[in-house]
């Protein structure tokens, strides 16, 4: 039997929301099934490289656009903040490329799902 792209990325998905369903099927794999597997797995892995570099990078350039922000916010204990410092935090990356991505890790909501999405065929 073959794997299909679309089982194959059931399992990956699963594997990488730690669901363990995921190992056990990748246990059940013939050989031939796991090297398919592997070989979508890989292409997935490396648009999730990707966006992770790209991404960076964009936050990188984003934050050398607007060093004020940074050194303003620097300033100021996070406990003393008001909705007009927040606003200044996340107003920079609106409109960005991965502004969801940069959004989650500001306020370290988990976003496995959300880089899943993006690599999703």
């Amino acid at each position: 039997m073959s794997v299909t792209q679309a089982q194959a990325w059931a399992i990956f998905e699963g594997e990488k929301l730690g669901q363990p369903e995921a190992e056990a099927a990748q246990v059940q794999m013939t050989d031939e099934e796991m090297e398919e597997y592997t070989a979508f797995a890989s292409e997935w892995e490396m648009k999730l490289a990707q966006i992770g570099v790209e991404a960076q990078n964009e936050g990188v350039t984003i934050w050398q656009a607007h060093p004020n922000t940074e050194e303003a916010l620097g300033l100021i204990p996070q406990h003393d903040w008001t909705a007009d410092h927040y606003w200044s935090l996340i107003s920079i990356f609106k409109g960005s490329k991965f502004e969801k991505l940069h959004l989650s890790a500001i306020f370290r909501v988990p976003n496995a799902e959300l880089l899943l999405g993006m690599v999703q065929p």
